[in-house]
């Protein structure tokens, strides 16, 4: 078993997690990366990281072997497991699974088909696959889990409702959970964005985010608008936040739901 800290990131390349697995190997993990992005492994073995990769091939993003399912999740864990002998830290980013085929649930109750209805409850299913699957991995030496969300959860919202109920329901059930393994030694939290820019964000043009700077445009004036800081947020700045909840310098937080949303939670 190394004596380095391990760390676990499902979905690696994506949202503020090259960033994230960036920090956590400055500051002294190996790393366990799940569909990585190009240039990603090379990168963070240069920072000193042994590195782990279980590409798409192995745990695809969608379909009947992807991390949306429990046996996805486990391998995922597996892996880990079977390389370095443990997972002291997990950031995960549960997939929405069935929103994929359904089409956004964003919109009004009134407005919305009954499969979109049907779709809210699988942000709680996929979170609970990945839960059940890493967190029997931490019982015996503790660890840490931070699950990416939404802060659409946070605060209700005309033309939001079954999502905002749908990220709600998945930040309490993290909350809760991390409270039934606190005596474990586990902290578990989460932590939802609100105009926080990675690419692929919907209404961001292609080119137009970088992990450390947005390009704004007639795009970005309705999220400006709405955040009360008056600008919008970074993947730099999000793994700046949710690195101090998986790097072991703090084992004394758990049970939260974070915003990352530049106060728009507040309003």
């Amino acid at each position: 078993m190394t004596e380095r800290r391990v760390a676990l990131l499902q979905r690696a390349g994506s949202f503020a997690n090259p960033c994230l697995a960036r920090r956590l190997a400055k500051a002294g993990h190996n790393l366990v990366i799940h569909a990585p992005r190009a240039g990603m492994v090379k990168e963070l073995e240069g920072l000193g990281s042994e590195v782990e990769v279980i590409d798409e091939g192995v745990v695809p993003l969608d379909g009947p072997r992807s991390d949306v399912t429990p046996e996805g999740a486990q391998v995922l864990v597996d892996r880990t497991l079977a390389r370095f002998g443990k997972i002291d830290a997990a950031a995960l980013l549960p997939p929405r699974g069935k929103e994929s085929e359904v089409g956004s649930i964003r919109g009004r109750l009134l407005d919305a088909p009954l499969e979109h209805i049907n779709a809210m409850g699988n942000y709680l299913e996929v979170t609970c696959h990945i839960l059940r699957a890493v967190i029997p991995a931490m019982q015996e030496r503790g660890g840490q889990i931070l699950v990416f969300t939404s802060d659409s959860g946070a605060r209700p919202e005309a033309g939001w409702s079954l999502y905002g109920a749908a990220r709600a329901g998945q930040n309490f059930l993290i909350r809760a959970v991390a409270l039934e393994h606190a005596a474990d030694g586990i902290c578990i939290n989460a932590m939802g964005s609100k105009n926080a820019i990675s690419a692929g964000f919907p209404y961001c043009p292609p080119g137009h985010a970088a992990d450390d700077s947005v390009t704004l445009g007639e795009w970005s004036k309705p999220l400006v608008a709405e955040t009360p800081l008056g600008r919008l947020g970074t993947m730099e700045e999000l793994a700046a936040f949710a690195c101090v909840l998986l790097d072991g310098s703090n084992r004394f937080q758990t049970a939260q739901y974070f915003s990352f949303s530049g106060g728009w939670s507040e309003l």
